[in-house]
């Protein structure tokens, strides 16, 4: 009698490749379904099958969070901290979308906003498990460290842009990377938030990263002001053509603009003068509901105040509140300095955005956006050159006499390369320039020292 083994052998494997099929056909349904919703395509930020997997998990079974806490008024009508609402499916209000260079205190800004409106806020890679079906978000984009991934349920989002120094903001940022460990993925990422807000990296950690990174950050820093300003605005090509991003092209339906309606400064929602950061915070919330005052869910603007100001006292006794947490441990935040070089790229920088933003021919200087962003690019470009002032473009310090051994002296920075002939003090009359023939000999003796105390001999 012949075995029918070898026939149930092959019939079971012919089920189970099968099988691994409906499921691979199954994810390919559920990734493609999720791109659709979530805007159809990702210009610049597909998501991975983590991403979209995510997305799917947090619209079907996100469990709502009470971590959080708003400020509302009790039946005494004095100010008290709650948990925070989650929006019902069926409700969806107004939307906001906080935009801002990473390491510019979207943390503090959404705390003030969730205090406003009741409501939780959510952020682009979803690490808050707060889902897509917010009030608001938080996003970076279009810096890498951001994504567009709520599609066009925010077609009728009011932008607010959180502006930051980049003096403070990219060290801000690297220490936001060494809390996470430079992760490299969303697990990584997700698996290390108990550790943001809450200590900065030694000095030799930011140097190291601060020579590879800076650059591109402050090319970065300048090139969002420049995205959300120009509507999206990705890059002018050498005819003339301007590249817009997909996501904010009006034919696409995705937002029905990529211009803030504000410019809010970090520096002032942070203002030891409680008046200043009270008067910022209330410009955050008139954008929240400019155009839409009767439809957003919002405090009255009596308790406004009580709302800043409780958020800002919650710092008192909440961990990882925002970033004064990071106080604590590690140096603190003003000895994360720049060298005198990178002071002076950052002063271009500002001066740059400056000019544009003033010019007469393109309107801008009747434009009040712009108006706003210029008024705190002069506040930044004002402190950048005073710390200019107070740093030396070498990194060795000052010596005591001008006749110190070479040797003795520290090695200089290998950014910058002193001259490798002694600088001679002026003649007693005005010289045509060069102050010496290019002879062999100068045209005058050298002095046996140099009598100018920066004027010394070449350094090792």
């Amino acid at each position: 009698m012949v075995s029918d083994r070898p026939d149930r052998e092959a019939l079971q494997a012919r089920r189970k490749r099968l099988k691994r099929s409906a499921i691979y056909a199954a994810v390919a349904v559920l990734f493609i379904a999720q791109l659709t919703e979530y805007g159809e395509i990702f210009h610049q930020s597909m998501p991975g099958f983590g991403t979209t997997g995510r997305m799917f998990w947090a619209k079907y079974f996100h469990k709502p969070t009470d971590e959080r806490m708003l400020v509302r008024k009790n039946k005494e009508g004095i100010c008290e901290w709650a948990p925070p609402l989650k929006l019902e499916r069926s409700y969806t209000p107004p939307h906001t979308l906080l935009v801002a260079f990473p390491g510019s205190g979207k943390r503090l800004a959404w705390r003030i906003m969730e205090s406003l409106t009741g409501y939780v806020t959510g952020d682009d890679w979803n690490l808050s498990d707060e889902g897509y079906h917010v009030a608001s978000i938080k996003t970076s984009y279009p810096h890498y460290e951001g994504v567009w991934t709520w599609g066009d349920k925010f077609y009728d989002a009011n932008i607010i842009f959180l502006l930051r120094n980049p003096r403070w903001a990219i060290p801000s940022y690297q220490t936001m990377r060494h809390e996470l460990q430079y992760s490299t993925s969303w697990e990584q990422s997700y698996s290390r938030r108990p550790n943001t807000y809450t200590k900065r990296p030694d000095i030799p950690e930011w140097i190291r990263w601060r020579d590879r990174q800076f650059r591109r950050q402050l090319r970065m820093w300048g090139w969002m002001i420049d995205f959300y300003m120009n509507n999206g605005l990705r890059r002018t090509l050498d005819d003339g053509r301007q590249i817009i991003d997909w996501h904010c092209k009006p034919n696409k339906e995705i937002i029905n603009s990529c211009f803030p309606k504000t410019i809010v400064t970090y520096e002032k929602l942070n203002s030891k003068n409680t008046l200043i950061g009270e008067a910022e915070a209330q410009r955050l919330a008139d954008a929240m509901i400019e155009g839409r005052e009767d439809l957003l869910p919002i405090a009255e603007k009596e308790d406004w105040r009580c709302a800043y100001d409780e958020t800002i006292l919650k710092r008192a006794t909440e961990p990882q509140w925002d970033g004064t947490n990071r106080d604590v441990v590690g140096p603190p935040g003003d000895q994360k300095n720049f060298t005198w070089f990178q002071l002076q790229d950052i002063k271009t920088e500002l001066e740059r955005l400056i000019t544009n933003y003033t010019n007469v021919t393109l309107g801008w200087d009747v434009d009040p956006i712009a108006n706003q962003l210029v008024f705190s690019l002069a506040d930044y470009l004002t402190e950048i050159d005073y710390e200019i002032s107070i740093t030396p473009p070498y990194t060795w310090p000052p010596t005591s006499t001008p006749s110190d051994s070479p040797s003795s002296l520290p090695t200089p920075s290998p950014t910058f390369k002193p001259t490798p002939f002694p600088t001679f003090p002026p003649t007693d009359k005005p010289t045509p320039f060069p102050t010496f023939q290019p002879t062999k000999l100068p045209t005058f003796p050298p002095t046996p020292k140099p009598t100018n105390p920066m004027a010394e001999e070449p350094r090792a």
